[in-house]
């Protein structure tokens, strides 16, 4: 299943890469500009869904734009055909195409491709987490005061929340950036890029593969009260591990509910 889950990132990534080069703008299929979808979205989806109902037709299926395919399978293959869809139309080379596999109520296999980087993550459990066939490792960082932290409103209407988020954790780190893909941000904490990703209201389908991208190369996943990753649990922390618990005081401290 993961090499088929790549052989399909891949496919998928060609197209996205193809429409990415080629066009001097993309346009946005929805009539409301927060919900961000291109045809491209849509031609990747069908790609990664017809994959897989190709080879294994009796998988559930779980897509940002087809919904909930059920067969009643304990295999549950979930997918985002385009994550970071702003920064595909302005031209943005930080998309990413992200797939999971839950077994039962476990992520048990995630992939993530951002095709304008070249850059693939791999993560299989109990086998680690790969970039480019290379094994990767969160950081080993202790320091929040020296911890580059990324984030994002996910798809959290309420704005005020994030705001209250980013001024509380702002001063005591490093750094804090918002890249526009969550499954990039979560794959940047397994490689040591970023030392924690948090995140408000974020989609399943958005983050599935990168809980276990991160969990792979040693670092941890919680919601912001310190509870392990579900698929409906949206208020999130992807860290190294060494920084998760002060983190999360500071959150709990008041400052977002």
């Amino acid at each position: 299943m993961k090499e088929y889950a790549v052989e399909l990132a891949k496919r998928a990534g060609t197209v996205l890469l193809q429409g990415f080069k080629s066009l001097a703008f993309i346009k946005n299929e929805s009539k409301d500009p927060r919900q961000l979808v291109t045809k491209f979205d849509l031609e990747s989806d069908k790609i990664i869904i017809g994959g897989i109902k190709r080879k294994y037709p009796h998988h559930n299926i779980h897509s940002e734009e087809a919904g909930f395919i059920n067969k009643g399978s304990y295999y549950t293959w979930i997918v985002d055909p385009l994550d970071g869809t702003g920064n595909f139309t302005k031209k943005n080379p930080f998309f990413s195409i992200s797939i999971a596999i839950q077994y039962k109520k476990e992520i048990i296999l995630g992939v993530v491709y951002a095709p304008a980087l070249g850059e693939l993550y791999s993560g299989e459990k109990g086998q680690g987490t790969f970039l480019n066939n290379n094994s990767i490792s969160v950081s080993t960082t202790h320091e929040v005061n020296r911890s580059s932290i990324v984030s994002c409103e996910g798809s959290d209407k309420n704005i005020t929340r994030y705001t209250i988020l980013f001024r509380g954790i702002r001063p005591i780190v490093l750094d804090m950036r918002k890249l526009g893909s969550a499954a990039i941000e979560s794959a940047w904490v397994a490689c040591g890029r970023a030392e924690a990703y948090i995140v408000t209201k974020i989609n399943p389908w958005d983050i599935a593969a990168g809980v276990i991208l991160v969990e792979e190369a040693g670092g941890k996943v919680t919601d912001f009260k310190g509870r392990s990753w579900n698929f409906n649990r949206s208020d999130l922390i992807f860290s190294n591990g060494k920084i998760h618990e002060k983190l999360l005081v500071k959150i709990n401290e008041g400052l977002i509910n």
